[in-house]
């Protein structure tokens, strides 16, 4: 029996848990650099917005930010060996390199943010300076000098309010009620800027503070941790998102329509559960290549190419080969984890097949090809049973669903385009001699 075979092959529960461990600290390190460097970026583009001095600089600190973050993608992927050992250097890798990146950012920013901040702190100076004069002009225009020193008093007065959030309209009647609503306008000023406060607590700050007395300070007090827990965990949650939605963009999953900005935690929670889903999956796939490939390696099939053959099922499609062998083994391994093993033909070799290249099975050539790939056929139902038990001693059971009998329908051959055309090409011309054939044998039948 040894036509195609499918089996459904599981990881041992110890394995997934270790694979699932390593995949959540690689995750955390990645999304802990992804929220520096993010953090870093807005913090400076916020201080030089509006700064015309300063916008040679922030256009910098965004093209190091991508930059950056393009690396964590490229530079930090983890995908699981066969060995435990492995599996675990490799994570500790991406982590260590991810904490890197992130300090390597803030380092090239250090002057473009220096750059920045003296270029706010003059444009500010110069404001404040014209805003002063004219101050002082519309004083002295009134003639009086009281005038002018009592309008520089109210100036800075008001000045030191708006610095601390307070409302100049509504002044505390005592030094701790005007600490009070000066240290809640500005806690709720800063989670307004958040992009991370919820929806619902962005909208009762604004209601809020645009009637900010001691009483309502004092109210607005209790509820600010709160608030401020709520920003915090969206922070730490849209980080993991982003980051766990540009791994596997660069692992080339399709990812699940993006619902835009979270309205809650539940909702950032369902969406980063349904990612860690799709991570599991890959990493549960990638680890069955990695065994399979070194499985396929021991039998001799050392060269291995990853294709495509355009079919509607999700997975991976690897063909494996021998130098100067026309002959080799096609390995699909489904999403759901199914693996599909069959012989298959190598017309030029494997080595003429490009990683990555799309090829397609075509049926062989009846006579001395099909009979080459039958024998092959044969011979594959004992390695197969040899490749179970070593498939079996990573941690990896096969379950076999459903076993062919050898049959010429099986004898198929992986054709890259420029073979599929060469192909084409000499049965077209075989056709064409045909017909000519046929209207030479007609003329002659018709002449005698």
């Amino acid at each position: 029996m040894s036509g195609p075979k499918t089996s459904q092959l599981e990881i041992e529960r110890m394995i997934r848990a270790q694979l699932e461990a390593l995949r959540s600290d690689v995750d955390h390190g990645r999304a802990r650099a992804r929220r520096r460097i993010a953090s870093l970026r807005d913090e400076l583009l916020a201080e030089a917005e509006g700064c015309a001095e300063a916008a040679d600089a922030a256009q910098s600190v965004r093209r190091l930010a991508e930059a950056a973050l393009a690396k964590l993608t490229e530079e930090c992927s983890f995908e699981p060996a066969t060995a435990m050992k492995d599996s675990m250097a490799r994570a500790e890798r991406c982590t260590a390199r991810s904490a890197a990146i992130a300090d390597a950012f803030e380092n090239e920013v250090r002057p473009l943010a220096e750059r920045i901040q003296r270029a706010r702190a003059q444009a500010d100076s110069a404001t404040k300076s014209q805003d002063f004069a004219a101050l002082l002009a519309q004083a002295a225009e009134e003639s009086t000098a009281e005038v002018a020193i009592s309008t520089a008093r109210s100036f800075m007065a008001s000045e030191h309010c708006a610095e601390m959030g307070a409302s100049a309209s509504h002044p505390a009647a005592t030094a701790e009620g005007a600490d009070l609503v000066q240290d809640a306008s500005r806690r709720a000023l800063e989670l307004i800027a958040s992009p991370f406060t919820l929806p619902a607590d962005r909208t009762l700050l604004l209601e809020t503070v645009r009637e900010l007395g001691p009483e309502t300070a004092a109210q607005l007090a209790l509820l600010l941790p709160t608030m401020e827990t709520n920003a915090e965990a969206m922070a730490d949650l849209t980080a993991l998102v982003e980051d766990a939605e540009a791994e596997l963009r660069g692992r080339g999953v399709a990812l699940p329509a993006a619902v835009g900005a979270f309205a809650t935690l539940e909702e950032a929670a369902a969406r980063l559960e349904a990612l860690r889903a799709l991570q599991a999956r890959a990493d549960r796939n990638a680890y069955l290549r990695a065994c399979i490939d070194e499985v396929m390696a021991r039998r001799g099939y050392t060269i291995a190419r990853s294709v495509t053959m355009g079919r509607d099922l999700a997975g991976t499609h690897r063909l494996f080969g021998r130098n100067d062998a026309t002959e080799g083994l096609h390995a699909f391994v489904s999403d759901q984890g199914d693996l599909m093993l069959q012989v298959t033909g190598l017309p030029s070799g494997i080595e003429a097949v490009a990683e990555g290249e799309v090829v397609s099975m075509e049926p062989a050539e009846a006579g001395q090809r099909t009979d080459a790939l039958l024998e092959r056929q044969r011979d594959f139902c004992a390695v197969y049973d040899e490749i179970a038990e070593e498939l079996a001693a990573f941690g990896i059971t096969n379950a076999v669903r459903y076993r062919a009998e050898p049959d010429a329908a099986f004898c198929r051959e992986a054709l890259t385009a420029r073979e599929t055309a060469s192909r084409r090409g000499i049965e077209e011309q075989s056709r064409a001699a045909e017909r000519r054939r046929k209207r030479i044998s007609q003329a002659v039948r018709e002449m005698r």
